[in-house]
């Protein structure tokens, strides 16, 4: 028997892949493809026994052919809660590269997932790391990846392969699937619509009277007839009964017994007689293997056989002579799943019950992996069994980060050999509710912690917090709000850190006054605990930026930063929630490398210690950091990663938060018809459905939309806009000055957003005072003043370069260069065009680069570059309003004499002078009045 065909039959003869010309035609079109860059799936599906493992093998035998590389890898009906058993087998080849992120992978991939954990590798890094090394190793000619049963796959390999097919490198790989037809992995269609690579879907289907001829060329043709007939063209089938006499054949083949839904049965059954049909030896060996896994160790077979080593080793030689199994490796597998099925079923209960037993206590002797012991446990453990339950306890938390999915059944199955009353039992109930939580099942996991809520003890105050938690994650505000108030006058020990979720939640519902007096009460109860006075002052600073009190918030920011800085990584663990929050308080007063190093921490720790609850929130800051840096491929990718983890641990409040932070760099990147969609799923948290809000007005009116820019903005400002106050209100009257000016409501769009100009001059926040300015220039050169707009477009460009956005500078080169090309100035608008185009290419705005170019086109400010300017140096190269601030320069006014001459502002003034100096070629105001006097007399 062939050692690489687990379907192939010693009484079939012929060609294994008899009525599969077609597929195998496919295979070759498919091979040729794959040298050039192109990844490949191939999806086959079909009933048991259909020939999908034989295809697969086809596939594999004509790879290596080809000189490609192969990994494979098959899941096991037994084994489906041992975690990425399938993946970690497909890998295996990998183990003596000389790569160190291939051997973190496989350590992460292992049964035991010790090594994964230390290494921080939830479950979306690993998944990256995972697609990295693939990717590596996939060198022309090509890599195959063969993964069959794909049905019994589980849950961890399941994810894993969905993700790696959803983002399949664009190189020569080919990943090829099989699965029961009626088994479909439930994110397989969606991972195959979304996947970049090309899919080819094959379905076997029965074989005709020809392939059995060519299968069975020694049978007469009376016998072929039945076997057809009995066995629906299935392989499986008629390899099973071309061991049984005519006799039975010509019964099964009767029509009167032909029922689809019964030969699965039938099946079985003849199996079981194959089986019976052994020594008693024979058979216990394959028992022992059918309960060992698939494929199984020797040594561990002869354990769980509990029978001398020498009549296992040649009941194992003859069961490989029969064709029961076949050797892969150093191990032993059998020919076909239903096979070890059979081998199973045919053990008695108690029989099987001990055998599993006897499999545990062969690993834990030898320091066996702890998923494991816990997958054998888990079908030999007795109710109220400590030391079981300990383990299983052992093995979920073990596999809480990288396998979830597994130690919510471990966990269950803890509870179930609990006592009703054991003291152990809320402690094993929130290590189930975290473990739902991770795999996205966040109703369920709030189910298990109101569980725990019904009774008082130690561990109340913690699920109180843990389920507050993740009622923020499910956007239940309110609920989350009811439920600390509640608690907040119970354990005084505990107060603190209620009051601090209770300050949280208080910002994210938008009630500033709540969340300050709360925050004010954990900073005061915090005595000695360090991490709850920083949470407790940081949000104190949130809730004074949000309300436009910003030397206060700077106060509690710096007073925030000493404390946390102060916290060894181990203190920090425990308050991790202080971070982003802190971040984005670093973030809009400007201290972005404070934020950035804050934000890199807390990915870092949060990753070590699998708070993946926190991921999300640190993600988006950090998403919205590299957008007001200008990297939008950086922000798009953070926010990506935070829309990823918030799916995998079932949150929509923060996936609609990662929309939020997202709607900027899908503008500037994509434009406003990638961007408006993003903003269609709201966040119910106030704070965040804001976040979203401010900006669409700006999707709007660069989509050409003014109108629906007013009616978006109109709820948030109601009947008169300069009566809005708060952080955002400079946003907002900026955004409807720019609209109303374009819809002709001139005065009313000068009036908004010189009250634009005075909110942000009182805010006194670069970033603001840029945005500010730029509103301003828009509406004066709608109002057809277009010096002004050029100078306003100016001091914003200023503005922006001081706050460190330089797309938002690029952004007022490009209104400046608009305004000076509208008033005839082609010469200093090529000039701003190229600044706007400059570092629009630097940010990677390719949606607004592609605009500004068409602008440039469009108002003919392609005029030639001069080598050497006739102005350069000279008075000529300066602006109107430059000259006029020149020769008030000459005539000796200071520059606040001169700011309040030209309703000015001095920043302004300083800024005009900067640009004087550097295209006259001076460096004093005495140089400047020396040039304006030579031009004047000459």
């Amino acid at each position: 028997m062939n050692a690489a065909d687990p379907d192939a039959s010693p009484t079939t003869g012929g060609t294994k892949t008899a009525g599969r010309r077609v597929e195998i035609g496919k295979f070759t079109e498919i091979l040729r493809r794959l040298p050039h860059n192109r990844p490949q799936v191939v999806e086959i599906h079909g009933e048991t026994g259909i020939g999908k493992t034989r295809l697969l093998d086809e596939l594999a035998r004509m790879a290596v052919d080809h000189g490609m590389e192969l990994v494979s890898g098959r899941a096991g009906e037994y084994e489906r809660d041992v975690p990425f058993g399938m993946v970690g087998e497909a890998l295996e080849r990998l183990a003596g590269v000389d790569d160190d992120e291939a051997r973190t992978v496989l350590d992460a991939l292992s049964p035991d997932l010790a090594a994964g954990l230390a290494g921080g590798a939830e479950r979306y890094r690993l998944y990256r790391a995972v697609r990295r090394v693939v990717a590596r190793f996939a060198k022309p000619p090509g890599l195959v990846v063969l993964l069959d049963d794909l049905h019994w796959a589980d849950e961890a390999s399941l994810e894993l392969v969905e993700h790696l097919l959803q983002d399949m490198p664009r190189v020569p790989l080919l990943v090829a699937v099989a699965y029961r037809g009626h088994h479909v992995p439930p994110g397989l269609p969606a991972a195959l619509a979304r996947t970049r690579a090309d899919v080819t879907r094959l379905a076997p289907g029965p074989l005709g009277a020809e392939d059995v001829a060519e299968l069975l060329p020694d049978a007469s043709e009376r016998r072929r007839g039945l076997l057809l007939a009995a066995s629906g063209g299935n392989p499986l089938y008629l390899d099973a009964l071309a061991r049984v006499d005519d006799r039975t054949v010509a019964a099964l083949a009767d029509p009167g017994h032909a029922d689809p839904d019964e030969m699965p049965r039938r099946l079985q059954a003849l199996l079981m007689t194959e089986l019976r049909s052994l020594d008693a030896v024979r058979r216990l060996v394959a028992q022992a293997a059918a309960i060992a896994g698939d494929p199984a160790e020797l040594d561990l077979v002869t354990s769980i056989a509990d029978a001398p080593e020498d009549e296992v080793f040649h009941a194992l030689d003859d069961l490989v002579a029969l064709g029961v199994v076949h050797v892969a490796g150093s191990r032993f597998r059998f020919r076909h799943p239903l096979v070890r099925a059979a081998a199973y079923q045919s053990a008695g209960p108690a029989w099987r019950i001990n055998g599993h037993r006897r499999a545990e206590e062969y690993l834990r002797a030898r320091g066996g992996p702890l998923p494991l012991r816990a997958h054998h446990l888990s079908r030999a453990a007795r109710r109220g069994d400590d030391d079981v339950i300990t383990t299983l306890v052992e093995a979920a938390t073990a596999a809480l980060d990288n396998a979830p999915a597994h130690a919510v059944e471990w966990t269950r199955t803890a509870l179930r050999l609990l006592p009703e009353r054991a003291p152990r039992r809320a402690e094993v109930l929130l290590l189930l509710a975290r473990a739902l939580g991770l795999t996205g099942r966040l109703e369920e996991s709030r189910e298990i912690l109101h569980e725990v809520l019904e009774e008082s003890g130690p561990l109340r105050p913690v699920a109180v917090r843990f389920c507050a938690v993740v009622d923020r994650l499910l956007g239940r505000l309110d609920e989350a709000r009811a439920l600390l108030e509640a608690e907040a006058s119970g354990d005084p020990a505990e107060r603190g850190r209620i009051v601090v979720e209770l300050a949280a939640t208080d910002l994210l519902r938008g009630d500033l006054p709540g969340c300050a007096a709360h925050a004010r009460t954990a900073v005061a109860t915090a005595a000695g605990d360090r991490g709850q006075r920083a949470a407790g002052t940081t949000v104190l600073g949130m809730a004074a930026l949000q309300g436009a009190e910003i030397a206060e918030a700077r106060e509690h920011l710096a007073d925030a930063v000493r404390l946390v800085d102060g916290l060894s990584d181990t203190e920090l663990r425990d308050h991790l929630h202080v971070l982003p929050p802190l971040a984005w308080l670093e973030l809009h007063l400007e201290h972005h490398a404070d934020s950035s190093r804050h934000l890199g921490r807390g990915l870092s720790i949060a990753r070590a210690n699998g708070q993946t609850h926190v991921l999300p929130y640190l993600l988006i800051v950090d998403s919205a950091l590299h957008a007001r840096a200008g990297r939008l491929s950086q922000a798009r990718r953070r926010a990506e990663d935070a829309r990823e983890t918030s799916a995998l641990i079932g949150s929509p409040e923060t996936s609609a938060m990662a929309n939020a932070v997202e709607l900027r760099s899908a503008l500037w990147q994509r434009g406003p018809e990638a961007a408006l969609p993003l903003a269609a799923v709201r966040a119910k948290s106030r704070w965040w459905a804001e976040e979203a809000d401010l900006f669409v007005p700006v999707v709007h009116l660069f989509a050409d939309r003014p109108a629906q820019a007013v009616e978006h903005i109109a709820p948030h400002v109601g009947d008169d806009p300069m009566d809005v106050g708060g952080l955002h209100a400079v946003r907002w009257c900026g955004s409807l000055a720019v609209a109303k000016a374009h819809l002709g409501s001139l005065d009313e769009a000068l009036d908004l957003s010189e009250h634009a100009l005075v909110l942000a001059s009182a805010l006194d926040l670069p970033f603001l005072r840029g945005f500010a300015h730029l509103a301003r220039s828009r509406v004066l050169a709608e109002c057809g003043q277009l010096p002004l707009s050029v100078d306003e477009a100016e001091t914003a460009a200023h503005r922006f370069a001081e706050a460190g956005a330089p797309l938002y500078r690029a952004m007022a080169h490009d209104v400046a260069a608009v305004a000076l090309s509208a008033a005839g100035d082609l010469q200093r608008a090529r000039v701003e065009f190229g600044r706007a185009k400059t570092g629009y290419a630097a940010c990677e705005a390719s949606w607004l680069l592609t605009r500004v170019r068409n602008s440039e086109s469009r108002l003919g400010a392609r005029a030639p570059r001069p080598r050497r300017p006739d102005a350069v140096g000279t008075v000529d190269a300066l602006s109107v309003r430059e000259r006029e601030i020149a020769r008030l320069v000459a005539d000796g006014l200071t520059n606040r004499e001169i700011a309040a001459r030209l309703f000015l502002s001095a920043k302004t003034v300083e800024a005009h002078l900067a640009r004087m100096f550097t295209k006259l070629g001076v460096k004093s105001r005495v140089g400047v009045a020396q040039r304006l006097s030579g031009a004047e007399s000459g």
